[in-house]
């Protein structure tokens, strides 16, 4: 069957107007950057499309950050939409479904918002060319458990197929698990291409027919979206082959970097390192604003002064970035650091450090030390309020919290000695 060649732009979870986390005691000139950073972020994907002359633009789900969403967020993206006159498919998910409240703003024209009760079918148009049957589904509330890439046809007569889906494909673990489905699922289906939002790392889960592709979030709004953040620029060719390429839209980017403090001796030292990082993110940054988290770890004799001045450490690092047109704005230093001690010496020493260190190290090498620390953990009286969570600890995070016991017992044990 003949295909005329078209192309489009497949991005996903906007979240507009979603407070970046984390962030605490913002200066007003960041925070008015952290702000507008989905909106400038959806503008960009706007501009590629512009400037690659694309034939449309889909939309994967989560538009807007919440249900409720704001007359802000809904008047942006409709202006946006219109503005650009760009032929337009969307559909809602977990974060925006059709049950939220809207503003009963009119849809722009050549905008299709897809329905929540059945799987619709419409038409990618180029004039009076018929380029592509979009198939799509929104979300009618939060919560869809139901596996909706059952309800997509099998197709067959289409010239080129597309499927728009918010959904979470084998169980991904870091995002809620609706409308679940399987890779089987999309495949045996028919469908050409599955334009996929909800996972916000892109992924390229299938790369021949049907392509699969989640193209992540367009700005990441955490620490936990580190990265570059984007859409997908789709070719596809009178074959019906599909060429792909990731284009970068978000304004403000994360990073986290990990210090080692065991050869920074001083504390104007350990400032100086953090600053000559700052100047790297920058650069790596290519123009654009970034938020860093810091890790400090290792032993060393700065260990017990850091603790104690974490905060004037920040502030430091704030100061010069407020007037900057390029910003790099220490979200927090996480401090995991540890005493400068020779642990294996001090545990022969007969006293009562010592013993604590021979506990701390016997538990840990206890073969069964996973059911030994949860039966510790569940003698307080107070396990009940956080039972839950306690269950759920993995043994690599009980021993994590037994070094951090150990750390901070140490901390203790130790105040008094020179």
């Amino acid at each position: 069957m003949k295909i005329t060649p078209f192309k489009f732009i497949h991005c996903a979870d906007l979240h507009l107007d979603s407070p970046f986390e984390g962030l605490h005691s913002i200066a007003p000139e960041i925070a008015n950057v952290l702000r507008d950073a989905t909106f400038k972020s959806f503008e960009n994907v706007i501009d590629i499309a512009i400037r690659e002359k694309v034939d449309f633009l889909i939309i994967a789900g989560d538009v807007y950050d919440g249900a409720d969403r704001s007359l802000h967020a809904q008047w942006r993206f409709f202006q946006a939409l219109r503005e650009s006159g760009l032929q337009c498919f969307v559909a809602h998910g977990n974060h925006d479904p059709l049950s939220g409240w809207e503003a009963g703003l009119i849809l722009p024209d050549g905008v299709h918002k897809f329905d929540g009760n059945n799987v619709e079918c419409t038409l990618a148009m180029r004039g009076d060319e018929k380029l592509a049957y979009i198939y799509g589904i929104s979300y009618p509330s939060r919560e869809i458990r139901e596996n909706l890439a059952l309800r997509f046809p099998q197709e067959k007569n289409a010239p080129f197929s597309i499927g728009v889906l918010h959904c979470n494909v084998g169980g991904y673990s870091e995002h809620e698990n609706y409308a679940p489905c399987s890779m089987d699922d999309l495949c045996k289906c028919g469908i050409d291409y599955w334009a996929l939002g909800h996972v916000h790392t892109r992924q390229v889960l299938n790369e021949n027919k049907p392509y699969i592709i989640y193209p992540g979030n367009t700005q990441g709004r955490s620490v936990r979206e580190s990265g570059e953040r984007g859409c997908y620029l789709i070719k596809v060719d009178d074959t019906g082959t599909v060429s792909t390429e990731f284009m970068i839209t978000d304004v403000v980017r994360w990073f986290i970097e990990e210090v080692n403090i065991s050869d920074i001796d001083t504390i104007d030292a350990l400032i100086d390192t953090l600053s000559r990082i700052k100047d790297e993110i920058r650069s790596q940054a290519d123009g654009r604003d970034a938020v860093l988290r810091l890790y400090l770890t290792g032993r060393g004799e700065l260990h017990k002064k850091i603790k104690q001045s974490e905060s004037d450490i920040t502030q430091m690092l704030r100061e010069d970035e407020k007037e900057r047109r390029q910003f790099v704005w220490v979200e927090s230093i996480q401090i995991n650091t540890r005493p400068a001690v020779d642990i294996q010496s001090r545990r022969q020493v007969e006293d009562f450090v010592g013993e604590f260190l021979k506990t701390t190290e016997s538990l840990r090498s206890n073969t069964d030390v996973e059911s030994t620390m949860r039966n510790m953990l569940n003698k307080p009286s107070e396990h009940s309020i956080i039972a839950k969570e306690l269950d759920a600890l993995t043994k690599e995070e009980l021993l994590s919290i037994l070094e951090d016991a150990e750390t901070m017992g140490l901390d203790w044990l130790l105040e008094g000695e020179d």
